[in-house]
């Protein structure tokens, strides 16, 4: 206890005297004080899955810094120096939200409002309008490309999708009405409907996490038979869209001789002249980038490392193995297990189908590397954190 009194004064303490490079000091001094709040974040903070990924975090980019200072790689620097001071925001969202006194169901409602009015803005972009843009331009010159499906504010429809995703186990319960004997909920009917025309991961991730919540109460023999129903129907979704449309025909399709040649080879052949590659294709690079060395495999290439794309790898998981490696990996996978065991024995059915949407999701999107949706995610966490300190 009296140590955790004295961590802050320690950083503090160690400020002044971090990185006095010949020449560089202005900027060495400069870069440690922008990743102090990480340091100070995750000192303060209680879960200790979340304290060590934080903290191994900065320690990545405290690396990154002694073998780049003197070298031209500023891209290299720069780039994950911006990835530490969203952890470190991320992380102190996450212990304001742990240490609120706003009451539970109220955040919820905060939540609901939020996804409302994505909604709402996003409807009459079906059309080819788009009202905010509108409104905007009263202050602003605004350029703007609608992509010819539903965004939001947010600018793509998976960051609309894994936003609403999140949050639509709070409609559970929620301004429902009763007919025949059977209680109706048109709010999550409608968010559910809305979602299906999004054709995104986080329709999927929204899908199954309810199939969990409306299971939770039953035997495992019925809950895995729900799951297994679930998951049917999500495949069957998935490959409605991908045969009907085309979109993403052509990973699919490419997948053996690619999973053949990472097999046989170690590693993918590639189009560098190639645009978006897929995510079976992004997969199989980074694994066969990891394969290089040991070290890769065990550290990862760190925070911000260039994968081979100017675009985020489309898994969260998989990129989180590519920029920390094995030990960041398990971090990740210790605080889901540690989370699911808490939830398992104290948590609502809200909770319970939030974090399954938030890990559902992280299978094909990057939320963790999005503003609005890792903000939500920091949100939710926050408050199960704020639940497990309640009960010791």
């Amino acid at each position: 206890m009296e140590a955790k009194r004295w961590g802050i004064p320690a950083v503090f303490l160690a400020l002044p005297f971090m990185f006095l490079v010949p020449g560089l000091i202005w900027k060495s001094q400069l870069m440690f004080f922008l990743i102090t709040p990480a340091i100070i974040a995750a000192l303060a903070i209680e879960n200790r899955w979340i304290k060590a990924g934080v903290l191994y975090a900065v320690a990545w980019q405290l690396v990154i810094f002694l073998v780049t200072f003197n070298k031209p790689s500023a891209h290299v620097t720069g780039a994950s120096l911006s990835m530490l001071i969203a952890i470190g925001a991320g992380a102190i969202l996450y212990k304001f939200v742990s240490m609120s006194e706003l009451p539970t169901e109220k955040w919820w409602s905060v939540l609901r409002w939020a996804v409302i009015a994505q909604m709402v803005i996003a409807v009459p972009q079906i059309f080819g309008f788009n009202p905010y843009m509108d409104v905007l331009r009263l202050f602003t010159k605004v350029e703007e490309r609608l992509p010819g499906h539903l965004v939001g504010t947010l600018g793509n429809r998976n960051y609309l999708a894994a936003f609403i995703a999140y949050a639509v186990p709070a409609f559970i319960g929620w301004k429902t009405w009763k007919a025949a004997g059977r209680t109706i909920n048109p709010a999550l009917i409608a968010v559910m409907v809305f979602l299906f025309f999004c054709f995104s991961p986080g329709t999927l991730a929204a899908f199954l996490a309810l199939v969990v919540v409306y299971s939770w109460k039953h035997s495992w023999k019925k809950r895995l038979a729900w799951w297994a129903g679930g998951v049917a129907v999500a495949v069957g979704y998935t490959a409605f869209y991908v045969l009907s449309t085309g979109y993403h025909l052509g990973e699919f399709r490419a997948l053996p001789s690619q999973l053949q040649e990472l097999l046989s080879t170690g590693k993918v052949t590639q189009d560098w002249f190639q645009g978006d590659v897929g995510r079976f294709m992004m997969w199989f690079m980074v694994i066969g980038k990891l394969l290089q060395h040991w070290a890769y495999a065990l550290f990862g290439y760190g925070p911000g490392a260039f994968w081979g794309r100017q675009y985020p790898i489309h898994g969260e998981y998989v990129s989180i193995l590519f920029n920390y490696g094995l030990i960041g990996l398990v971090i990740l996978m210790g605080y889901i297990v540690s989370t699911w065991r808490f939830l398992a024995q104290h948590g609502d059915r809200v909770m319970i189908g939030m974090f399954t949407a938030i890990c559902l999701d992280m299978v094909g999107n990057f939320p963790l590397q999005i503003a609005t949706t890792a903000a939500m995610i920091c949100v939710i966490c926050g408050l199960i954190e704020r639940e497990r300190l309640k009960h010791g």
